[in-house]
């Protein structure tokens, strides 16, 4: 189930591993705010890594609520464009995707499948490093047209919400929401080599980009 508005789109996700039903809500936040990128992160938060994954600890809210959900994360994909941007060979830190670790909580009483619980939203956060990493792309590709506004940093963003949501309920689908691990498997390696086709344009590479095709 989406639900969609102008500024910000919701993407509940059901996940279901053996008997046990868990609810993923992920916040896809599309913003110019210069907040998210303060040159430090906020406390909780946790940038996209490709050592660092997730895990229980990064879960700031604890419970142990009867019938509650067992896991909970939220996360921000956020950018920013500037006037001179049009003139940077390299626009990569204009977009950025974080895991808001005091906004996501777990449910500790139920370790049974934590582990499984954690790769699979591993899974998630990796999706969306695919799409940030495309929408750095685009915008450096676009950037000429940043003189004539920022109408095209808002196209750009709503092309990627788009293929973000569809890619992680094709993702969800395909693997029987997380019940079937040759599907999160094969995906896996999907994702592994898109993001290595996609390795110029991660957050920490500040180099100039030459081909943007």
């Amino acid at each position: 189930m989406i639900y969609n508005n102008k500024n910000n789109k919701k993407v509940l996700l059901e996940m279901k591993i053996g008997t046990k039903i868990i609810f993923l809500f992920t916040f896809l936040f599309f913003t110019n705010s210069n907040a998210l990128f303060a040159q430090n992160l906020l406390e909780g938060q946790k940038m996209w890594s490709a050592t660092e994954k997730l895990q229980q600890e990064d879960f700031k809210i604890k419970t142990t609520k009867q019938g509650s959900d067992v896991l909970f994360a939220q996360f921000n994909l956020a950018h920013k464009a500037k006037g001179f941007d049009f003139m940077k060979k390299n626009l990569n830190q204009r977009v950025q995707n974080i895991f808001i670790g005091n906004a996501s909580w777990i449910d500790t009483s139920k370790t049974a499948y934590i582990e499984k619980y954690l790769a699979y939203q591993q899974v998630q956060f990796d999706i969306t490093e695919v799409h940030a990493r495309k929408f750095r792309k685009r915008l450096l590709k676009n950037k000429k047209q940043l003189l004539k506004g920022f109408s095209i940093v808002n196209e750009i963003s709503n092309q990627i919400s788009q293929e973000l949501s569809e890619a992680r309920l094709a993702f969800a689908q395909d693997s029987k929401n997380g019940s079937d691990q040759q599907k999160i498997d094969e995906w896996k390696e999907k994702i592994s080599r898109e993001l290595t086709a996609l390795e110029e344009y991660r957050y920490d590479n500040t180099r100039k980009i030459k081909n943007t095709k």
